[in-house]
């Protein structure tokens, strides 16, 4: 009698134990795969880029901009809507030379308010399909939200979707 609890307490203890060991082998591989994504070189570069999307251009004048930023101000970090139309009509590679980076990149900045009267502008070249064969295998993508200063003032929301690849 006292053999069949025995044998019942081990077939308990077996199913915990396997439980937590599948428990704690999840957590360490989600843990290695996050610390891997952050160690690659292309996701510190897209980190960088999108912390530069919320400072000042230098020098603040659109035909004259060596440093890209779209910020109105250090101490206002609202981006201002005329240094997106102004950055609008350069090329690729002057983004490239301005952010500092050999990656090719792609800048959407889609309009979030409710009226979404805006049209959606994009900064940069656009990225290959994945269906393409000349498709790039390492793409990194990466969403800011900010709100937006229009020439008369008024503020909207907008989503800056950023993509590097190479």
């Amino acid at each position: 009698m006292k053999g069949q609890y025995f044998s019942f307490d081990a077939i308990i203890a077996s199913v915990i134990f396997v439980l937590a060991l599948v428990a704690l082998l999840s957590y360490w591989h989600s843990v290695r795969s996050f610390l891997e994504y952050q160690n690659d070189p292309i996701t510190k570069e897209a980190i960088r880029i999108s912390n530069l999307l919320f400072v000042p251009p230098s020098p603040s004048d659109c035909a004259s901009m060596k440093s890209f930023g779209l910020a109105v101000s250090f101490e206002d970090r609202r981006v201002n809507a005329s240094t997106i139309n102004c950055i609008d009509g350069k090329d690729e590679a002057w983004l490239q030379s301005a952010l500092g980076t050999s990656y090719n990149i792609s800048i959407q900045v889609k309009d979030l308010s409710e009226s979404n009267t805006r049209p959606t502008v994009l900064l940069g070249g656009v990225v290959p399909a994945a269906s393409d064969p000349s498709a790039p295998s390492n793409v990194v993508k990466m969403r800011r939200l900010s709100s937006v200063v229009d020439k008369d003032g008024s503020t909207y929301i907008a989503a800056f979707d950023l993509s590097i690849y190479k």
